[in-house]
């Protein structure tokens, strides 16, 4: 006994090995998230497959192991986890309201304008069952477009004749409707920012815990959130805002993802089994980005944004032309295709776009030369 509590105060057995936390973790300089994010998007398409197809086909495979959860809902869960996470640390690096924003703007909208100008007068007008003179006259085209890109509540699904054979939905890309909580969420952290409160651990936990009784105990009154559809993923970002905040004290590795999947299994038939399956969820997720050995295989780009707004675009489209294949043939040919998109998305608009990042900078620097110019020379 003695031993081993001189062990523990590091005696002659040496210090104990200090647990592995989300700082260390960042300090290393290196993660898995781009290949988490992939899968994720991956696991959308995955998930989508039965309903696009006509509900047939396989079960969901979380379903089947009774996790409460299909796989498109986890799969988001996790984007939203790692992006609260991110985005909170993005703020904090910056501290610059403009700059903040000016970054998020660049980083979701170029490619999600081009998606849905892609769709709709290309992509809608190969597969709409209108003639073209008649599609590209309707109002809904364009409805579709300026409707969709204002990431308000009221988001705009369909087109005129487009899908509307399909085998179940005529939706042209179902996936969007998770970018208005995202939006939102940016808005949260660039506010609890500004206030000085994200950069204050305790303030932010404070903020963290009161939004978490409040999502609790009256849902419909959780500022910024407007739809029930979104509380889920602000409970997910936040979870990752979290975790930034408290890096230091947040464990990471496989262990701690086992014991949060145990509990989680053991409070399954309670109130408190969503709780304990985000933790869960949590953990897994930052293991696979800190604890497991670094997969630098997506060293070329990051291909998920771009992967997640085109696959059910492709789904639609291979199910419009093969409404008869199962799932799986759904899933074989519309993955390369949307990973295609993907690609040309990142190469050609998304990383363009972030190249502006340093514009606001850029443009204050020539301001202020100008000012100083005009001093000089008065």
């Amino acid at each position: 006994m003695k031993e081993w509590l001189s062990g523990l105060r590091g005696g002659r057995h040496g210090p104990v090995r200090r647990i592995a936390t989300v700082a260390d973790g960042l300090a290393g300089g290196r993660d898995n998230f781009l290949l988490l994010r992939l899968l994720a998007a991956s696991l959308v398409i995955y998930g989508h497959a039965p309903a696009i197809t006509g509900g047939q086909g396989w079960p969901d495979v979380f379903v089947w192991m009774g996790w409460g959860s299909y796989s498109g809902d986890l799969a988001v869960d996790v984007f939203f986890v790692v992006s609260g996470f991110m985005i909170a640390g993005s703020y904090l690096r910056r501290r610059h309201l403009l700059d903040f924003l000016w970054a998020r703007l660049l980083r979701i909208s170029p490619a999600y304008i081009v998606c849905l100008a892609g769709t709709a007068f290309v992509l809608g007008a190969a597969c709409t069952s209108l003639p073209l003179h008649d599609y590209y006259g309707s109002h809904e085209v364009v409805r579709y477009v300026s409707k969709n890109i204002q990431l308000g509540k009221g988001l705009v699904f369909t087109l005129p004749g487009v899908f509307t054979d399909n085998p179940k939905l005529a939706f042209v890309n179902g996936s969007i409707w998770t970018l208005p909580a995202e939006v939102r969420m940016y808005l949260w952290v660039a506010l609890a920012g500004v206030l000085g409160i994200l950069s204050r651990r305790w303030s932010c936990n404070l903020l963290l815990a009161a939004l978490f009784v409040c999502g609790w105990l009256a849902p419909a009154h959780v500022p910024l959130v407007p739809l029930a559809s979104f509380l889920r993923l602000a409970g997910c970002f936040a979870l990752g805002v979290f975790c930034f905040v408290n890096r230091e004290r947040v464990p990471v590795g496989w262990w701690w993802v086992a014991v949060l999947a145990v509990l989680a299994w053991l409070l399954h038939a309670t109130p408190l089994y969503p709780f304990a399956f985000a933790l869960a969820l949590a953990a897994f997720v930052f293991a696979f980005g800190y604890a497991s050995p670094w997969l630098g295989c997506l060293r070329f780009g990051d291909y998920s944004y771009g992967l997640y707004l085109w696959g059910y675009p492709m789904q639609q489209l291979v199910a419009h032309f093969a409404p008869r294949w199962a799932p799986a043939g759904n899933i074989l040919l519309a993955w390369p295709l949307a990973m295609l998109l993907a690609v040309l998305s990142w190469h050609l608009v998304e990383r363009p776009a972030l190249r502006l990042k340093s514009l606001p900078d850029a443009m204050q620097a020539k301001a202020r030369g100008m000012f100083a110019r005009i001093r000089t020379d008065g």
